[in-house]
């Protein structure tokens, strides 16, 4: 085999181990980020560990050359960027849609059933389809908001295990699912 061979298939491995580290670092990232708030905070958590510097939206900015600087507006955006160190004829930007559809649970959400099981009031949140989220187990994920002495603070939460299950109907219930897969959002799926 010629010299160059080995160097083409050598190189050909690196890509390879390259594009698996990435991917694996991608299904990492999407794994721990259930929701918007824990992808800005995987964000901003790698965005300080490379030396990014957080600015507050309604204060004065005190950019500096060379600066790097990030900003979070409601936990679940956020804005990155770089001053150049040298003199510089343009700028990048680049941005991402961090929030997708989901069934937000409403503040006071449990409600009981006939006596036998508990209903969890929850509104739809963006274009969603809804028969993928039927009959699967469901887990919880978000953000609260509590009180923390005199203070309210957010916490994030993932409970990472299944919880709750929102049913379809039965055929009988509703016969027009055959035909279609809208739905609306009730004011209380059973979960």
């Amino acid at each position: 085999m010629k010299p160059e061979m080995k160097t083409v298939e050598f190189m050909q491995v690196q890509v390879k181990k390259m594009h698996n580290m990435t991917t694996e670092k991608l299904f990492s990232f999407i794994e721990n980020s259930p929701t918007a708030f824990h992808a800005i905070e995987a964000m901003r958590c790698r965005l300080k560990a490379e030396g990014y510097q957080p600015l507050l939206e309604g204060s004065d900015w005190n950019l500096q050359a060379g600066g790097k600087y990030y900003v979070i507006r409601n936990g679940s955006s956020i804005i990155a960027f770089r001053i150049p160190a040298k003199e510089w004829k343009g700028f990048q930007i680049m941005a991402s849609h961090s929030d997708s559809p989901m069934f937000k649970i409403k503040e006071n959400p449990e409600i009981e059933a006939e006596g036998h099981y508990v209903k969890l009031n929850v509104e739809k949140y963006g274009g969603m389809l809804c028969a993928p989220w039927f009959d699967r187990p469901l887990s919880v994920a978000g953000r609260l908001v509590v009180k923390d002495g005199e203070q309210i603070v957010t916490k994030l939460v993932d409970v990472k295990k299944d919880l709750v299950m929102i049913p379809s109907l039965a055929i009988h219930m509703n016969r027009d699912q055959r035909l279609s897969a809208s739905c609306t959002a009730a004011s209380a799926w059973p979960c």
